[in-house]
């Protein structure tokens, strides 16, 4: 099991290609910061911060554990004049992956209780057998930043996919030139999440300047580490001809491979593709079927989906109206407005052999429209006025008539003309 020495390991350094370019020493930050951080001294931590100002990762914890101790932090050091930009960690400086024998047990990574915590609080869905991931969108990046910091701060050696996983806490909470420095870390110890982290702050371009076929690549390379989230990617781009040439048949294979692991945007792409006829011939079983492996794998769109396929019998396939609600159900109750929207529109009407019920229909467009969809935004504005709450209408009808809807601009020239 490899294994990153985050604060105490200089062959990272050396191994990375010269990562740190510049008159700064950043292995020697790594070095010396190992004795600092145990000091206990004040002034020895403020120093070392003005000393290595220019090794982000190192002055950065000096100045988070000074606060600890003083409750102030050091000013920052004076900048120097201008330097060249420094080289980054590529793909070619990678080590080759080793070979891995195919009768060899698998081994199980030997995880502290930290390094279980930071995983649980920052890892990618798919990134881990031993760990579920938290999704974008749902993790705390300020409790994970501080889970994880405190792990590398007290911990010699730390796992890689660990390091990794710190990497994307760091980039979720807007810390882009830490995530930077702890994905290169990471990435040079094989971990594919780093590297797909590595790819994501290429192809937005605000830490480093802006390299679709450097992101690419990187994406590339988490997806060789077997990585589902890499795979999508990889598929995304051939898809898109975004960093290489469009290749529809091999973003078909990078997307099948990645759903293969139950990765569940893959899923959710290929039962798309299936339901559209898109790339491929319309098939829609095997939309279904694509479907609803992303729905057991947490998609609320894939439920969505599924719900309006069962309940309008889409493109000839069978209607099933009990079916429609267990799906619509199942995504409403994370708040999918599209799911919120069609049972408003079920329980106001009364079809398919579901009861009408305008207090349910009210419940439904209001949980929708207060989270933003248009469409619930007018029917839940109409209903508040039939009901004599005519300012309340008037707001939610503004809101959607703001997002382009028509129909809600001539209700409130009606309302407020009459």
């Amino acid at each position: 099991m490899i294994r990153l020495g985050v604060v105490a390991s200089a062959a990272v350094l050396a191994g990375a290609g010269a990562v740190w370019a510049g008159e700064t020493d950043c292995g020697e930050a790594r070095l010396v910061w190992a004795d600092v951080k145990d000091s206990g001294s004040a002034t020895a931590i403020e120093n070392f911060a003005q000393i290595y100002a220019d090794c982000p990762i190192y002055s950065q914890l000096a100045r988070d554990l000074l606060v600890g101790l003083t409750g102030e932090a050091p000013a920052p050091a004076k900048a120097d004049a201008p330097r060249e930009s420094q080289r980054r960690l590529r793909v070619s400086d990678l080590r080759p992956r080793p070979e891995l024998d195919p009768d060899a047990p698998p081994q199980d990574p030997d995880y502290s209780d930290g390094e279980y915590e930071c995983l649980m609080a920052a890892a990618a869905p798919g990134q881990s057998p031993y760990v579920d991931g938290v999704k974008w969108a749902d993790m705390d990046a300020q409790n994970a930043m501080a889970i994880c910091a405190d792990l590398l701060l007290n911990d010699q050696g730390v796992d890689a996919e660990v390091v990794a996983a710190f990497g994307r806490a760091l980039m979720k909470g807007g810390k882009l030139e830490m995530a930077l420095e702890f994905s290169e870390l990471a990435a040079m110890e094989g971990s594919g999440l780093a590297m797909n982290t590595l790819a994501t702050l290429y192809g937005d371009g605000e830490i480093v300047p802006e390299d679709v076929e450097t992101a690419f690549a990187w994406y590339m390379a988490a997806a060789e580490t077997g990585l589902p989230m890499g795979m999508h990617n990889v598929a995304h781009g051939y898809e898109n001809g975004k960093g290489v040439a469009r290749d529809i048949d091999r973003a078909l294979y990078y997307y099948e491979r990645a759903a293969f692991f139950g990765y569940e945007q893959s899923l959710l792409r290929l039962g798309t593709f299936y339901r559209e006829g898109t790339h491929v011939t319309r098939d829609m079983q095997r939309a279904v079927d694509y479907l609803k492996m992303a729905a057991r794998n947490g998609s609320t769109d894939a439920a969505a989906r599924l719900g309006y396929i069962y309940e309008t019998g889409e493109n000839g396939y069978s209607k099933d109206i009990e079916q429609a609600l267990y799906y619509y159900f199942q995504a409403a109750r994370q708040d999918n407005v599209v799911a919120l929207h069609n049972l408003g529109a079920l329980t106001y009407h009364g079809r398919d052999g579901v009861p009408q019920d305008t207090e349910a229909a009210f419940v439904f467009w209001g949980r929708a429209a207060k989270l933003g969809d248009m469409k619930s935004q007018r029917k839940f504005g109409r209903l508040l006025y039939e009901i004599g709450e005519v300012e309340e209408a008037l707001r939610f009808l503004r809101l959607a008539a703001g997002q382009g809807d028509d129909e809600a601009q001539e209700l409130i020239r009606q309302i407020e003309g009459g």
